[in-house]
């Protein structure tokens, strides 16, 4: 039994795999040992991994350390693909976990991993699993906040389930920007890219997933739990070798 805990920007989410599947998984916006303890259920993993990409609590490194093995994904770590990133330090936790799970769910690249989250990344594999890099944007929430904080007069506009198009008042206008804004952004990404890769694949994932998936033209697939399977696949590959 695996261990996974993703730590993001805005919420954790955690997972239990036994074998190569999830047993099952839950989320919090308030990471604490006594929610970790409550979603163990007294069950004492074999090995946990450790994804951290927003802020990492104090306490969790004696957690970890009385509950037994454990590892936390960084740019050292063996990966099922070849990392070309100039800057394999800087590379996002959550990227990395992304594009391993496209692999472990038996997707052959050339593909493209989509992670809709606080920050939207768009991440190519290449061919013979060669990872070059991707681009980072403002996710849906973030261009919302950006341009009521950056401006004298533009109000908070909150994400709306389905937002009208064109907008008909401030509020509209700016929801419809930052919403339809983010899937042509996707769409024209993708579109570049199958100039290039015309037999490409294309996998989102996270928080905005659902809003975005059911929207774009681009022929996608969606998976909720992408960054978790490719944490577990990240963990065995590294127990295999051991």
């Amino acid at each position: 039994m695996n261990l996974i805990l993703d730590i993001g920007n805005t919420r954790t989410k955690v997972a239990l795999f036994a074998s190569r599947k999830s047993w099952r998984s839950e989320w919090t916006l308030a990471l604490t040992a006594e929610w970790l303890d409550q979603f163990l259920d007294h069950v004492i993993p074999d090995a946990t991994i450790v994804s951290v990409t927003g802020i990492r609590p104090d306490w969790l490194t004696d957690w970890l350390n009385n509950l037994g093995p454990w590892m936390e994904l960084d740019h050292h770590a063996r990966l099922p693909f070849s990392n070309h990133y100039q800057t394999p330090e800087t590379l996002g936790r959550d990227r990395i976990a992304g594009l391993a799970g496209a692999i472990e769910l038996g997707y052959h690249p050339p593909f493209l991993v989509i992670s809709a989250g606080t920050c939207m990344t768009i991440d190519l594999m290449e061919d013979g699993r060669h990872y070059a890099g991707g681009s980072i944007h403002p996710g849906m929430r973030m261009r919302l906040e950006a341009m009521h904080m950056l401006t004298a007069r533009l109000p908070h506009a909150p994400v709306l389930d389905d937002p009208a198009l064109p907008g008909r008042d401030t509020l509209g206008s700016l929801t419809a920007g930052a919403q339809w804004g983010i899937i042509c952004e996707i769409e024209g990404m993708v579109a570049r890219y199958r100039n290039q890769y015309p037999e490409l694949n294309v996998i989102i994932t996270g928080g905005d997933m659902e809003f975005l998936a059911s929207r774009l033209n681009a022929v996608i697939f969606a998976h909720a739990e992408l960054v978790l399977i490719g944490l577990n696949q990240i963990l065995n590959h590294a127990l295999e070798a051991e």
